[in-house]
């Protein structure tokens, strides 16, 4: 249905090759995801497929998109200035009602289209919701999907389950949610970029993701394995080879140089050492792949059970005077993880913004925020160094370039503006800089989100070690079930202990 041919993208600004000479062939029953670390290129890949232009500001490319007359659907990361702009009535003022959008609107329970608010001002899982069925009535042949579980409740997200596995159409889809993919994706691109982030590579494989994960792990295995015996076996040849030569060399230098008993003896050695030197052209390399970020707390952390972290009781939880839920109250002691998960619109954040502000005045202990919206707290004129140390000391300047260069920054992303990196990056960033303050209280509105599925396996396992106390939200069936100690429902009538 789509054909991808030699298509090679790069970035003008540091002219670095994202996607080389990709391959691709979109078949009708593929559900496609495209994994990878954060800033590799997978959300420039999908705006390249679906309208070239989208990318023409920072990026080349080279090679051919053949669309074979295929009408595309795509839904972006975040809304377009033209979308911010639209009431929902205006962004379905010319529609159409196929079956499957008037399903949908059922199961979202979604009556109409004619309100005059703003796309802008719902909530990110309500807007996903307008903003699916606004692309299910253009009746697409193939949809392209950018991270559309990042603001979704587990309902929303099991409901996109079952529609990715029962559409006849083809998906492509990005995603960091390792669980979603495991229950949708037939198909696996993963692009890399390794070598500091200079040599993009890409694996093509039509398997379930966790065979993809069992199959890449076994085989980097077997070729790290098997290129070690190589090099130990060539090494060990090339050892006894030099031996006899420098006796032959010894002997042709001062005792016979005219036996032909010797000459011939020069003679076979020197071949056997091209034909051990030819043999090297065929081993197999160390696999060289990208690996995921390194979060490490500082282990003395530690928050003594008995501690009090929380106490608090809202008569109202209410925003712009619409009250979200009331009767709420939460206690929080010691080194507790306390995850908070609900209904999209209900007021998730909203609470933790309170929790925020409760803390700082209630607790002594060092606090670090990650907002479900980084620009809250990042300024994205700013460098991540800039960011990082604000007072220009060497020695936290220093420990602040080590730990960027642990999350997998370049040189370059390390000094360039905070509003040029990926959602995954930033994220980073403010994780970063919780580590060098040390923080002893964690405050993370949907911590895995923007990470790689690769990456979020290794940050809920840093998280389950912290010392400190943490209170997120999240809808991350693993963040879930490896990292929260207690999970709560926030309901229109307070919070509900699971």
């Amino acid at each position: 249905m789509i054909e991808i041919q030699n298509l090679t993208i790069k970035t003008m600004k540091e002219s670095r090759t994202l996607i080389d000479h990709l391959q691709l062939s979109i078949q009708k029953e593929d559900k496609m995801v495209i994994i990878g670390e954060e800033g590799n290129g997978k959300s420039t890949l999908l705006k390249c497929i679906y309208n070239e232009q989208l990318i023409a500001d920072y990026c080349t490319y080279e090679g051919k998109i053949i669309k074979n007359d295929c009408s595309l659907g795509y839904l972006s990361q975040e809304l377009s200035e033209h979308e911010k702009k639209l009431t929902i009535t205006e962004l379905f003022s010319e529609n159409n009602w196929p079956k499957e959008m008037l399903k949908a609107m059922d199961e979202f329970r979604i009556e109409s289209f004619v309100s005059d608010k703003k796309i802008a001002d719902f909530s990110g899982g309500e807007r996903f919701k307008y903003r699916f069925l606004k692309l299910l009535a253009m009746n697409p042949d193939v949809l392209l999907l950018d991270e559309p579980t990042n603001d979704l409740d587990i309902g929303t997200i099991e409901w996109l389950e079952k529609f990715i596995q029962k559409t006849t159409r083809p998906v492509i889809f990005v995603s960091h949610d390792e669980t979603f993919i495991k229950h949708t994706a037939n198909a696996i691109l993963h692009i890399e970029l390794t070598h500091r982030k200079q040599l993009p590579k890409y694996t093509l494989t039509r398997e379930p993701y966790e065979t993809y994960l069992s199959h890449r792990e076994n085989n980097l295995h077997k070729q790290e394995q098997i290129a070690r015996k190589q090099a130990a076996d060539y090494k060990k040849q090339m050892k006894k080879w030099h031996d006899v030569w420098h006796k032959a060399e010894h002997q042709h230098r001062n005792v016979a140089r005219s036996d032909p008993r010797l000459q011939k003896k020069v003679k076979s050695l020197k071949n056997q050492k091209k034909r051990l030197d030819k043999e090297t052209e065929n081993f197999l390399e160390i696999p060289n792949v990208e690996e995921a970020s390194e979060f490490h707390f500082d282990p003395s952390i530690h928050v003594h059970r008995h501690k009090k972290i929380l106490e608090l009781t809202l008569d109202k939880l209410q925003i712009a005077n619409k009250q979200l839920a009331q009767n709420i109250k939460l206690s929080i002691n010691g080194a507790e993880k306390v995850a908070i998960i609900g209904e999209n619109g209900v007021g998730k954040s909203t609470l933790l913004k309170r929790i925020v502000a409760s803390l700082k005045e209630q607790s002594s202990l060092k606090i670090g925020y990650m907002p479900q919206n980084y620009e809250e707290v990042l300024d994205a004129n700013q460098s991540p160094i800039q960011f990082l140390v604000t007072n220009g000391d060497k020695e936290a300047m220093t420990k602040a370039f080590t730990l960027l260069g642990s999350m997998k920054f370049t040189p370059d992303e390390m000094q360039q503006t905070i509003g040029q990196l990926s959602g995954g990056q930033k994220a980073k960033l403010l994780i970063v800089k919780m580590m060098l303050e040390r923080c002893e209280i964690l405050i993370l509105d949907e911590p895995t989100r923007n990470f790689s599925p690769l990456t979020t396996p290794v940050l809920c396992h840093a998280l389950a070690q912290f010392g400190g106390a943490i209170i997120s939200i999240s809808h991350d069936r693993r963040y879930l079930q490896e990292v929260a100690t207690t999970i709560y429902e926030l309901t229109g009538e307070g919070l509900i202990k699971k």
